[in-house]
């Protein structure tokens, strides 16, 4: 229709009706541009909405799971350091051994963090990532990583600095069938006697409070990350959600 009128104009050398159909063309071409380019950042912002979201659920869990983990390392320091402070003559007898034994038991215990990191993984995979939120929460995402990142290579380093308790006597170990897991049998009075023993407990203890430092920093920086995301998303940072179960 618009093409039969600009004909009709040009034969007619009515060059003010061209221009007019022209002028209206460009204009309908400019607004159909500006309409998809509309539609296509609605899009693209619900699509960065809906990842900003599913980024705050995980950094809940991610805060839940440090939560959890510096709790059961403090509960560890405590029994160890229950253990070590009444191995001493008389001490032992008149105090908790089962308390005893579970905190030695626990000495060399030293798990790598892995909290749930499979939204932030995609995000950054697809580089979608750097396309939500604003630098000052970036940054706060960035902190966050490395600190992990240190403490993964911390216990790596701690791991190697833990002593072998299977080689003294006060010490053995029996395998439980029922539990499924090895259990330590302590020869308390052989303990209180071997001052070798007692320095590796004292170095093993170090290790495990240089272990609670590293998950309180991890927690700490991971509610400064979820904090920030859930300005980004428009809602507040659960602290009290539930840890993800990973049965």
């Amino acid at each position: 229709m618009i093409l039969k009128r600009v004909t009709d104009s040009l034969r007619r050398q009515d060059w003010t009706a061209v221009a007019i159909e022209f002028l209206l063309v460009l204009v309908g071409v400019l607004l159909a541009f500006q309409i998809n380019e509309w539609a296509s950042e609605h899009d693209a912002k619900k699509e960065r909405s809906a990842a900003a979201q599913r980024l705050l659920l995980e950094a809940e869990e991610t805060v839940a799971f440090f939560r959890l983990g510096v709790a059961a390392q403090q509960r560890l320091n405590d029994d160890l350091s229950y253990a070590i402070s009444n191995v001493k003559p008389g001490g032992w007898a008149e105090a908790d051994q089962k308390r005893m034994t579970q905190g030695l038991a626990r000495a060399l215990e030293m798990t790598t963090p892995g909290p749930p990191s499979s939204v932030y993984d995609d995000l950054v995979s697809s580089g979608a990532f750097g396309e939500i939120g604003d630098p000052q929460m970036r940054t706060a995402v960035a902190r966050y990583n490395a600190t992990l990142k240190f403490h993964r290579e911390s216990v790596e380093y701690l791991r190697q600095s833990l002593p072998r308790l299977d080689q003294f006597e006060a010490l053995s170990y029996t395998f439980d069938p029922a539990k499924r897991r090895a259990g330590l049998i302590v020869d308390f009075a052989k303990l209180e006697k071997d001052q070798l023993l007692k320095e590796e407990l004292a170095l093993a203890a170090n290790a495990q409070t240089i272990a609670l430092v590293l998950r309180q920093r991890n927690l700490k920086r991971a509610i400064e990350m979820c904090q920030e995301i859930g300005r980004i998303a428009g809602q507040p940072c659960r602290l009290d959600r539930p840890a993800p179960s990973f049965d």
